[in-house]
């Protein structure tokens, strides 16, 4: 299960590694930012939105609100979900706040402190709704460890039963359970007299290592082991944290100077709408615009939308603006420059027909998305897996076998290299040279922006030749299988290359955004994507397109006649995107006095040397680009695939595997952010926010340390749930009260 180990600042480690910035004061945010570090176990699985819940109820702070009144909370979902299962670059950067009313009571010091929350918050663009109710007579103390308190909550959706639980802390015990569509079904009965030692027993009706079926856990812990077995797996794990595994998910990024906080020149901000006489909060940032109980997917687009209006929700701020939207987005990705030899080593993804095209055709061959390294020793292109995209995103995967294949230099002195690297500033581009690649050629990577439809400068007409999607394949996209392509014209598995123009396809761009034969580009209801298709939940790309037509003048010599090429090393290029996330759409907000686009910065690159030593894998000693969304939003460490029963590394496509991060950045660690938009450089100390720990198996060890952990199983909870939400319920919230105004929290902090 997720046990948290550590909610406090923890400023002497904080400091450990700073002696180079003693000039930071201790009541710096550095210093005093809270660090949260919590053990990730397979029982994890099981109780996820209990996690979530009470990872919300936490953030809203409702122990500093006590008797203040009811006051809304805003707190960034995506924070409180269980990590791990892929990546998606755009929606790393995106924010998506829940709304909730919070009213928190104590009659006197011998009364219970009663908590009572409305939340509203948005997944795949339906309303959810959770109702919460709390108690608490004891705080957290030696013994009882846990406090005493309980908590009942329900998550409806479309005013059906989602999920519906409780948890129910005692001195000595600990009960939970909860079922529904949307949860994992799950009971625990757990003794707690102590953190040094107890035992419990869990039941997961789906879940429990990402398997279907029921799993029943028996586990035991004392202050050195934890025994726990499902039946089949019987594992023993060291407690030390010294001796786990360490998963960073959260940085915060700090001025080392003097500790603050260091943020974007033009960071997200939360809004409030107002939309048919109803209220909504919401947050701006680069990545979208959000508003929880607002489907914006259901508005029609429109630059402005009417009778929509938005206020700015921080504090001392009431400027008030419009909202445009159209369903895609258009991003202009600008070209740096940097040398091969700088990309030694580091994976990066490269979609590419290599049939017949390396040393180890049984291993590669056919159109793929080839994970790719280069090596300066060898001065060779060698593949080493493949990456596999799907409903929960994109994860890597080993060729059959572990084995390897060399690219052809035959193949790679005329075909540049196109791909992608979260670990060297994300799209880059290796031209070909006609020649074998040194570690002195150009290596290319970009910077990304958005274009506003109908802004000044913008191109008006756009070319494509890969990956681009058509009028007449978006109108049988739905009714075409899971299989389904968007693209048309051949462009598909199409790369660099077009045996003619008609592979091709021009667009038009302009206040309503991208066009092609009259038709918009954009896919923005779930109802325009097949059942189960790969595009379902993060959207439609196309491959590069360009401003100017593609000729045969593009190709390099050789080439059969009538064929049309992209330009090998653009100076620039453009890529459009549309799904039903408001990162894939273009949202902007303009000021009502004046009618100004409000600017909000994209993620900036830092450079980053990974410290050496044996913790840091393949990439020890080697610069990497980490890619900078604002305080709290710092990525690019490339990742790797473990067992959640065994925490065993595995291979990514291992069914129930969990994506996590290769390595951590040691707290106190520098570096320094780039100045942008005449702003000076900032050098930076970093810290973890948010960490997971995965202890280490001991499985192997024979005579095993929990040899003498006896496990024996506990009666599970088989009822006594609550509606919140109900009037019938003894623990009925009752109407929630009607607040205006600005947030009184958000994201945990008082504002």
């Amino acid at each position: 299960m997720r046990i948290h180990l550590h909610r406090a600042a923890l400023a002497a480690a904080a400091l450990a590694g700073v002696s180079a910035q003693a000039q930071i004061p201790s009541t710096a945010p550095y210093v005093t930012d809270p660090q949260n570090v919590y053990v990730q176990d397979d029982t994890s699985q099981g109780i996820g939105s209990l996690n979530m819940v009470l990872c919300i109820i936490g953030a809203l702070d409702p122990g500093d609100m006590v008797n203040a009144g009811a006051y809304i909370a805003l707190v960034d979902v995506n924070t409180c979900n269980n990590k791990g299962g892929g990546s998606n670059s755009s929606a790393t950067g995106a924010t998506n706040y829940a709304t909730a009313v919070v009213n928190v009571t104590r009659a006197s010091n011998s009364d219970p402190m009663v908590g009572k929350v409305w939340i509203s918050l948005t997944q795949q663009g339906n309303a959810v709704n959770v109702y919460a109710y709390l108690t608490a007579t004891q705080s957290p103390d030696a013994a009882p460890p846990y406090g005493v308190f309980r908590m009942d909550y329900i998550g409806k959706m479309n005013g059906q039963t989602g999920f519906n639980g409780y948890v129910d802390s005692q001195p000595g015990t600990i009960s939970f359970l909860e079922n529904g569509q949307q949860s994992s079904n799950t009971a625990l009965a757990m003794s707690a007299s102590s953190t040094t030692s107890g035992s419990g027993t869990m039941s997961v009706t789906s879940g429990g290592g990402g398997g279907p079926g029921t799993s029943t856990f028996d586990f035991a812990y004392n202050s050195s082991y934890f025994h726990r077995s499902d039946g089949t797996n019987d594992e023993c794990f060291d407690r030390s944290k010294a001796n786990a595994s360490v998963s960073v998910w959260q940085y915060g990024t700090y001025n080392a100077n003097d500790g603050t906080r260091v943020d974007q020149v033009n960071p997200g901000f939360p809004i409030q709408a107002v939309y048919s006489g109803t209220s909504y909060y919401g947050f701006a940032n680069y990545w979208g615009i959000n508003f929880q109980g607002l489907n914006l997917n259901s508005i029609t687009d429109a630059s402005p939308i009417p009778s929509l209006s938005v206020t700015d929700q921080r504090p001392g701020n009431t400027t008030a603006y419009n909202l445009s939207k159209v369903g895609g987005k258009l991003t202009k990705w600008t070209q740096t420059a940097a040398m091969l030899g700088a990309l030694d080593g580091i994976p990066f993804t490269f979609g590419a027909d290599l049939t017949n095209q390396t040393s180890n055709t049984a291993a590669v061959s056919g159109w793929n998305n080839w994970i790719v390294q280069w090596s300066t020793a060898g001065q060779t292109f060698t593949v080493t897996g493949v990456q596999t995209c799907g409903s929960n995103g994109c994860v890597p995967a080993a060729l059959v076998g572990n084995a390897t294949a060399t690219i052809n230099a035959a193949f790679l002195n005329t075909n540049p290299i196109m791909g992608w690297s979260d670990s060297f500033g994300g799209n880059l581009n290796i031209p070909a040279t006609g020649t074998a690649h040194t570690a002195n050629d150009a290596v290319y990577y970009y910077t990304q922006s958005t274009v506003i439809p109908g802004s000044m400068g913008e191109p008006t007409a756009l070319y494509c030749l890969s990956q681009c999607p058509t009028a007449a394949a978006l109108v049988a996209f739905p009714s075409g299988g899971s299989s389904a392509s968007p693209f048309g014209n051949g462009t598909a598995q199409q790369w660099f290359s077009a045996p003619s123009s008609a592979n091709t396809v021009s667009y038009a761009f302009g206040a309503g955004g991208l066009t092609e034969s009259g038709s918009a580009m954009v896919l923005e209801s779930a109802s325009q994507f097949p059942s189960g298709s790969m595009y379902a939940q993060n959207g439609v790309m196309t491959g590069r397109m360009f401003d100017t037509g593609l000729t045969s003048g593009n190709c390099p010599a050789g080439m059969p006649n009538g064929t049309v090429c992209e330009p090998a090393n653009p100076a620039y290029y453009f890529t459009w995107q549309t799904g039903t996330n408001q990162w894939s759409q273009s949202l902007w907000l303009t000021r009502a006095s004046d009618n100004s686009v409000v600017p909000f910065d994209a993620p900036q690159n830092v450079p980053y040397t990974v410290p050496s030593g044996s913790a840091f894998g393949s990439f020890a000693g080697k610069s990497i680009l980490l890619q900078f969304n604002g305080f709290g939003n710092l990525n690019g460490i490339p990742g790797f695939c473990v067992d959640p029963v065994t925490n065993a590394t595995v291979d990514c496509s291992t069914a129930g595997s969990r994506y996590v991060p290769m390595f951590s950045i040691a707290d106190g660690s520098t570096m320094t952010l780039p100045g942008s938009g005449g702003s000076a450089a900032i050098p930076l100390i970093v810290k973890a926010l948010n960490a997971e720990v995965r202890l280490k198996n001991l499985s192997a060890v024979s005579p095993s340390p929990c040899v003498s952990m006896t496990l024996s199983s506990m009666t599970l909870p088989s009822g006594g749930l609550h509606d919140p939400s109900s009037s019938s319920d003894s623990e009925y919230l009752g109407a929630m009260p009607s607040v205006s105004g600005a947030p009184k929290v958000i994201d945990g902090v008082v504002q």
